[in-house]
């Protein structure tokens, strides 16, 4: 019992080699939180490439369908319309496949490119334009997120270091997590009441964990490059419809 746990924390968990570049990334975008929602923007685009960059493929003609759709879908978040990021974001996802069949003559190397290309690019753009939106309308609430996310992959990654108590770390990640949500409300640093705490708590205890599995599966990175992405995957869209459902 104890050995599959381990492996399951092997498989979700955060190397704590990348805890500094973690830092680094969550100290710009909420410096370019502070500057203005279109400079976030811009930041947060090049932290989805950052993370994207070489999921698509080994080589730069390979990686550049990829590069160029999730620059153009993260990009339509400047422009503050839910909307707007949904059609560019459509009309990326129909051409994916035709892209994908330039050069590929097999039916089996066109799936298997379409969906390269389609991991490479789809989380991390989405969730780039819909916080850049959310950023224009309620910049408290992206900047809290960016926390819940930041503190729960540090718990990870901190836990993940000791061998004995590896098991531990994803309970570490999500309580570190749940700790900063509560203390927000607390302060009334969100928008978000305190009769709302345990939705909250539940949509992130729950996403989380279930958005690094998933890109954890669908993924054929083994850089671990995605997995620095991939707490924002499923958390991010049901964080920015919520709020904006009940809140804005």
């Amino acid at each position: 019992m104890r050995g599959s746990l381990d492996r399951f924390v092997m498989f979700y968990g955060t190397p704590h080699r990348a805890l500094l570049s973690g830092f680094i990334g969550y100290c710009t975008l909420i410096i370019g939180l502070q500057i203005s929602p279109p400079i976030f923007g811009v930041v947060l685009m090049f932290a989805a490439l950052a993370a994207s960059w070489r999921a698509s493929g080994n080589s730069l003609s390979e990686r550049m369908p990829a590069v160029a759709l999730l620059v153009l879908v993260a990009l339509s978040g400047i422009l503050n319309d839910f909307r707007l990021v949904g059609v560019v974001a459509t009309a990326a996802f129909v051409s994916t496949p035709v892209i994908a069949a330039i050069g590929n003559k097999t039916q089996s190397r066109v799936l298997t490119q379409t969906r390269r290309v389609m991991v490479a690019w789809l989380p991390a753009s989405l969730t780039a334009a819909s916080l850049t939106v959310l950023a224009f309308r309620d910049s408290s609430s992206v900047g809290l997120l960016l926390s819940l996310v930041y503190v729960h992959d540090l718990g990870l990654g901190l836990g993940m270091r000791d061998r004995s108590r590896r098991h531990l770390a994803p309970f570490i990640g999500i309580g570190g997590a749940l700790a900063i949500l509560w203390t927000s409300i607390q302060i009334s640093a969100s928008p978000i009441s305190p009769t709302w705490f345990w939705p909250f708590a539940l949509l992130v205890g729950g996403a989380i964990p279930l958005g690094r599995i998933i890109m954890r599966l669908v993924s054929f990175d083994s850089g671990h490059d995605l997995q620095r992405f991939s707490s924002y995957f499923l958390v991010t869209p049901l964080w920015v419809w919520t709020i904006n459902l009940l809140f804005i």
